[in-house]
């Protein structure tokens, strides 16, 4: 009897496998940048009204935006999705016109 190969399962374990690497990395870049902004915030309280400070906090917004919608892209609902979409946008249109009024 010869043994048939079965190319699901490997689909699977590596599908799983690939997952857990990228929920990983996906942890480790948003500990990164909230690091970052953390740090942007404080630098922020000391220095007021400073510009670049100030776009570069919205700049670090719509990136972790855009990171926590892609992890959750596949398990939200449409409504949802819209709604991380304008957040993310609102971050970068903010963060560039902070840069803007720097010129």
């Amino acid at each position: 009897m010869k043994w048939k190969y079965d190319g699901e399962c490997d689909m699977i374990w590596m599908a799983k496998y690939h997952f857990k690497e990228v929920d990983i990395m996906m942890l480790i870049l948003l500990i990164i940048l909230l690091i970052g902004y953390l740090v942007l915030l404080i630098t922020r309280y000391k220095k007021k009204n400073n510009f670049k400070i100030n776009g570069t906090i919205q700049i670090i917004q719509g990136i972790i935006w855009t990171l926590i919608t892609i992890d959750s892209w596949t398990t939200s609902h449409a409504v949802v999705r819209i709604a991380y979409i304008i957040i993310v946008l609102l971050s970068f249109i903010a963060g560039f016109q902070e840069f803007y009024k720097c010129k």
